[in-house]
């Protein structure tokens, strides 16, 4: 029963990986014809926003292939909510430098992708430290 429910978690794991790349993908094809229809007007955040889903997808591949136990839900949740608000945040970054403009709210999503990375990376070192919780959670 370990067996399975150590591979279903592998599984739930690589869907998250595929999800990200995937995502990276769609950013990258949405920054080109963004930048396309710009007029000659580029953007770094814009240009490179499709590498931080395919960092987050390629270090979830990385765990999925590398760790004894794949890390439970809330860790998937909150890493996928930090690649996602870093994600925002650099199309967000991007739309306002064509448009050649600033903004003070654009400073605000790197900081809370951030703390969520932090927050992710506390509850991988809690799940790490307690394997009978761990087992209680993936048995539910």
């Amino acid at each position: 029963m370990f067996t399975s429910v150590t591979e279903a978690s592998r599984r739930r794991l690589l869907r998250h990986a595929a999800g990200e790349l995937g995502a990276a993908l769609f950013c990258g094809v949405f920054g080109m014809i963004y930048e396309l229809f710009s007029h000659e007007v580029y953007s770094y955040w814009m240009i490179y926003s499709f590498m931080f889903p395919l960092a987050t997808g390629l270090a979830l591949v990385i765990m999925a292939l590398s760790c004894r136990r794949p890390p439970a839900r809330r860790f998937l949740n909150t890493f996928n909510a930090a690649s996602a608000t870093l994600t925002l945040g650099s199309i967000s970054a991007g739309v306002v430098a064509i448009y050649g403009s600033t903004n003070v709210l654009v400073k605000i999503y790197p900081v809370i992708g951030g703390l969520m990375l932090l927050v992710s990376v506390f509850f991988f070192i809690a799940e790490d430290r307690a394997p009978a919780a761990e087992s209680k959670e993936l048995s539910e």
